[in-house]
């Protein structure tokens, strides 16, 4: 979802061997998607040509959470505005289902930092992040290469073909990956 152009594949596809099959004509496509959720975020934050955006979940694999008895968290998702300079993140929850803001977007900069974090990779998730605000709001999520969100309520045979729906972002996620490494870095305590 950011303004970097996307990579230029050498394994796509070729006139001689035919593109490959993608969903069906009624799914929403990823950049759909992403044009979606930009608006989202366009609407709530002032500059928000200023930031990449990355599509999170707090949904990744936590460790030992199953083994405790723990009840997996109420999935949230986020629209996550990011930008070097001045290093900020905005966090913008949406509800996954009807692509709507559902909360007030959280600036975590370097002014209000309480802290950043890296939080482990288990199993087949690449891991996560913890960023909290001086003020207390904390938010724990992370960001994948394909983002898949539920469907929107309707019919049995709407929601089959809409169950389909994902965001395609592995070269934003690596931008993203790299900034927060940075971000991650920069909070530590001295």
């Amino acid at each position: 979802m950011n303004s970097k152009p996307p990579p230029i594949n050498p394994d796509a596809a070729s006139p001689a061997t035919g593109p490959t099959p993608g969903p069906p004509a009624s799914a929403p496509a990823s950049e759909e998607l992403k044009a979606t959720l930009r608006a989202v975020f366009d609407r709530q934050i002032p500059n928000y040509g200023d930031y990449n955006l990355v599509c999170g979940s707090n949904s990744f694999e936590v460790p030992g959470a199953a083994a405790r008895g723990w009840a997996p968290p109420r999935r949230r998702n986020f629209v996550i505005g990011y930008r070097w300079h001045p290093a900020e993140v905005i966090v913008a929850p949406f509800d996954e289902k009807s692509l709507a803001a559902t909360g007030v977007p959280v600036a975590i900069n370097m002014t209000n930092l309480a802290r950043a974090r890296r939080l482990p990779a288990v199993r087949s998730s690449l891991g996560g992040y913890e960023v909290a605000a001086s003020t207390g709001k904390a938010f724990r999520f992370g960001v994948e290469n394909t983002m898949p969100l539920a469907s929107p309520n309707g019919s049995p045979d709407e929601r089959a073909v809409r169950r389909l729906r994902s965001i395609e972002q592995a070269h934003d996620a690596a931008d993203f990956h790299e900034f927060m490494a940075d971000f991650v870095q920069r909070g530590r305590p001295l």
